[in-house]
């Protein structure tokens, strides 16, 4: 399994993608990219809201 870290896209179906909140100890791992990018930002509107408005 290739892990790619803080986002990418993944190139074949072992690949994963994680991503980890900047603000908190949150972390997340996924199949896909976008669906990795839709968990993340689930998570910053609900735990930070503040800076989910800012991006």
């Amino acid at each position: 399994m290739n892990t790619k870290r803080n986002g990418a896209y993944v190139g074949s179906t072992t690949d994963v993608v994680e991503r980890s909140c900047e603000h908190c100890d949150w972390h997340a791992v996924d199949d896909t990219y976008p669906d990795l990018i839709e968990r993340y930002q689930d998570h910053l509107r609900e735990e930070h809201p503040k800076v989910w408005l800012r991006r």
